[in-house]
């Protein structure tokens, strides 16, 4: 499975992906690239949870996220259910700048925004430990 394939089967079949973007809008939308081969692709609510579309232009995008395949392959493979636990192993590889497991995130967002669209409540599911990590990171 490509990059593309693993992510967009993560966030179709996984219950944590289901249960962390619940509380999005459906307004809320991103992209995400691929470092290995520079593929941009629309993230965004379909229904009740939020998936990858190859074919859909990116414009106004919320966020990009940047992932390596290292990185995707750590989360796609992370074996907790639980989001506060995804969140988690999430920030940890966003922070570590491990080579070859890359996360780069950019808020092409204000405030306001974050809110409305449910980002903030995304945090909120994953408990006081990933607001913590969140909160530091961030703060740089």
């Amino acid at each position: 499975m490509n990059s593309f394939e693993k992510l967009k089967d993560f966030f179709d079949n996984r219950e944590v992906a289901h249960k962390a973007t619940k509380p999005l809008g459906r307004k809320a939308k991103g992209e995400v690239v691929f470092l290995d081969d520079n593929e941009a692709y629309l993230f965004r609510k379909d229904g009740k949870t939020a998936t990858l579309f190859k074919d859909e232009k990116i414009k106004k995008v919320d966020f990009t996220i940047k992932l390596s395949n290292g990185a995707i392959d750590e989360l796609v493979n992370f074996q907790s259910e639980n989001v506060g636990d995804f969140g988690i192993k999430f920030f940890k590889l966003l922070k570590a700048k491990e080579k070859g497991k890359e996360i780069e995130v950019k808020i092409n967002i204000g405030f306001f925004k974050l809110v409305t669209r449910g980002y903030l409540k995304v945090l909120l599911l994953g408990g006081p430990i990933v607001k913590s990590i969140a909160k530091k990171i961030f703060k740089r």
